[in-house]
């Protein structure tokens, strides 16, 4: 929740939208905002409660989302690990993303409706 540490209008917030997003490189990293910041307060860092804006959203059969369902809430979120695109994939692959993990498996049936019903009404993803 970047409102939290840097208000609209504020300089920071300013800076950070001159810079528009944060930079992955090889052999650096360029931050949007101070890396004080975005390694800390902002960061998603395992097993700290952070605070956040969490979406939630329910979809019709055919993957349109049923409008009266959106809510966006002011919330607390705590990572109890990370997993990487690889990983993730290994797990569904392994039908551990089915089971153990079932919210995997179900976050992905959820996204695959979406995205065909997204590709179906004129969207370019596809």
């Amino acid at each position: 929740d970047v409102d939290r540490w840097a208000p609209r209008g504020s300089p920071l917030l300013k800076a950070a939208e001159r810079r528009g997003t944060s930079l992955y490189l090889a052999t650096s990293t360029l931050c949007m905002f101070p890396p004080n910041m975005s390694s800390g307060v902002m960061s998603l860092e395992s097993y700290d409660d952070k605070h956040a804006l969490s979406l939630g959203v329910e979809l019709n059969t055919d993957g349109s989302i049923i409008p009266s369902s959106i809510l966006v809430t002011p919330s607390m979120i705590q990572v109890d690990y990370r997993l990487s695109y690889d990983q993730v994939d290994e797990m569904l692959d392994e039908g551990v993303g089915y089971t153990e993990e079932w919210q995997i498996g179900a976050m992905l049936e959820a996204a695959t409706k979406r995205r065909a019903h997204r590709v179906a009404h004129g969207s370019t993803e596809g």
